[in-house]
Parts: C-alpha cells; sequence; structure tokens
C-alpha cells in the first residue's frame, strides 16, 4: 500500500503547475532537514504548488544516495541558495533568476514562516490517496514513511538482525545528545544528566533490565556502565566518538565519512523505534522523529512536549 502512496504523491505534485518551490537541502542536520522537508510536503499539497528537491550542495551528499526518490530533484544550471536565511548578494540573485524568470520561488522566500505557524500546523490533513486523515502529527508521520524509504544499500546498511531485534523489543531506548547540542556557539537545548533519563524510564517500568542507548559520546556508555552494572546495555556507539559536531561534520571532505555518519543515525533510530519503551528530549529532531514512528507508543520526553516545528 506504502508504494501506491508514494506513485499517487508523484502524480498528484506533478498535476501542480501553476505554484513551483523548490526545497534546497542545506547545512543543517539530517533530521533538522527532514522534519522541514515534511512540513514543506504537507504545505504544498494543502496549496497545490508543485515541490522540487534540491540535494546537489547538500552536506550528506545526494538524496538518491540513501534514498529512493520521491519527490522530483531539480537539476537546472543555476545553483540555489544552501542557507536557510540567506542575505549574500549571490543568492539574492539565485532568488531573482527563480522568482522572476523561472516563475518559482525557493523555500524560504515565502512559505517558511507559514509551514511553521500555528494556523497551518493545527489543521486537520485529508489526503486518503495518500493515507492521510488526521492531525499534522499523523499527516507528518505518514510523509516521513512515504519520503524516507531506503534504497537497497542503505537498507542493508540500517537494518537490525533478527537476534538483536528480539533483544530490542524488551528494551528502554535512550537517545541521549552531547556536542554542540548541549554545548558551544550553536547550542540547542540543555545539558541533562543521565540520571535523569534512568530515572524517568524506572519510574515509568521498575522491572527494565536492558536499555538500548543511543549517543553520539561514548564517556555516556562508559559513564552508563559505571553507575548501573546491574542493566544490560546494547548500543553501537564507537569508542572514539566524543560529542557530535555540526561544523565538523560540514568541514569534512570524504564522502564516504559523511556517509557513514548518517549510516548511523539512521541505524540508532531503527534502534529506538523497535525499543519497548522510549526516553529521550523532545527538543532533539531525531526524538520527535522517533516520536512520530513509534506513533507516540510508550515515548517520555525529559524536556519539551512533542512539537510539529
Amino acid at each position: 500500500m506504502l508504494q501506491k502512496y508514494r506513485q499517487n504523491y508523484k502524480l498528484k505534485n506533478k498535476s501542480f503547475n501553476e505554484k513551483k518551490i523548490i526545497y534546497p537541502l542545506s547545512n543543517r542536520g539530517f533530521f533538522s532537514e527532514v522534519n522541514n522537508l515534511a512540513l514543506a510536503v504537507l504545505y504544498c499539497l494543502e496549496n497545490d504548488i508543485n515541490l522540487k528537491l534540491y540535494s546537489k550542495k547538500w552536506v550528506g551528499g545526494n538524496w538518491k544516495d540513501f534514498f529512493i526518490p520521491l519527490i522530483d530533484e531539480y537539476n537546472g544550471f543555476v545553483p540555489v541558495p544552501v542557507n536557510v536565511f540567506a542575505e549574500g548578494r549571490k543568492d539574492k540573485c539565485f532568488k531573482a533568476y527563480h522568482k522572476f524568470f523561472k516563475k518559482r520561488l525557493i523555500i524560504q522566500d515565502t512559505i517558511w514562516d507559514d509551514m511553521r505557524s500555528e494556523n497551518f500546523t493545527n489543521r486537520h490533513f485529508y489526503y486518503p490517496d495518500l493515507g492521510i486523515d488526521g492531525s499534522i502529527f499523523d499527516a507528518k508521520s505518514q510523509i516521513l514513511k512515504l519520503i524516507l524509504e531506503p534504497n537497497l544499500v542503505t537498507y542493508s546498511e540500517i537494518t537490525l538482525d533478527n537476534n538483536l531485534s528480539k533483544l530490542i523489543k524488551d528494551s528502554c531506548g535512550l537517545h541521549i545528545r552531547r556536542g554542540d547540542k548541549v554545548s558551544g556557539e550553536s547550542k540547542e537545548a540543555e545539558f541533562v544528566n543521565l540520571e535523569t533519563y534512568v530515572n524517568k524510564a524506572l519510574q515509568i517500568d521498575q522491572n527494565l533490565t536492558t536499555f538500548t542507548l543511543c549517543t553520539d559520546d561514548f564517556q555516556v556508555v562508559e559513564e552508563f556502565k559505571n553507575k548501573y552494572p546491574a542493566f544490560n546495555i546494547i548500543t553501537f556507539c564507537p569508542s572514539y566518538r566524543n560529542g557530535y559536531s555540526q561544523k565538523e561534520y560540514n568541514s569534512r571532505r570524504k564522502k564516504q565519512e559523511k556517509r557513514d555518519e548518517v549510516i548511523n543515525i539512521l541505524k540508532d533510530c531503527n534502534l529506538l523505534i523497535e525499543s519497548k519503551i522510549f526516553v529521550g528530549a523532545f527538543s532533539s529532531n531525531v526524538a520527535r522523529y522517533i516520536v512520530l514512528m513509534k506513533n507516540n507508543d510508550k515515548c517520555y520526553s525529559i524536556d519539551d512536549d512533542w512539537s510539529p516545528i
């Protein structure tokens, strides 16, 4: 059925001819891009706008490197700006070219604020031919399933083996972000200690014996082992990880290193989605994605409530 919905979306998107918008993937974090792309898809459906994707300047590679494309790529010879709030002279020239010559808009020009407004996110979305009939939560969950269909290579890299899946289904998944998420110039959230996550989980289920720990800092893994030796732990975090930095990631030259980072976060997400209970910080785009994929079933936050933006 999902393939039928994907085909229906392609036909519907192509049928919108009068208004056109390009969504350029940029140098933000992966799930920040995905979160906003899902909003853009919904907004364009609501307003009969043809949406194209532009991933040639995406810091992670090209969309088709990871996923089976759902949205047609823009392949024009004039590149579009990749900064969310582009103000440079060159960027303004790009925008003018698209707006006045090609009669289309870059997402930053027109819909960025509208698609994140309460007026939009409080709507009921009804597209039965796409499997959508519900709130922004229901709609985004379905859109993400349509968008993020892994290609064969990605699928082989992120799929968990059966034995591991069985162990995870009885575990509590923890997503603990360190690095620039909670420190430095790009800090987005407050640092929350490990005990807060574990205590939250044990309040929910005091019989837990296994935790699936997804983190970008191996020190969190060591801290967990030292403080909670009685619990079993499942993690893919390598010993060399010391906190994710978007700036550092963006500066990497080797394509394979960047791909590995995307694959790692997708694999971690699969761990968390399959866990019996999920505890994370809903201020994180990763956590908000997990909640969508688990349909908010036994998902708990140590900071914010779930937000569609």
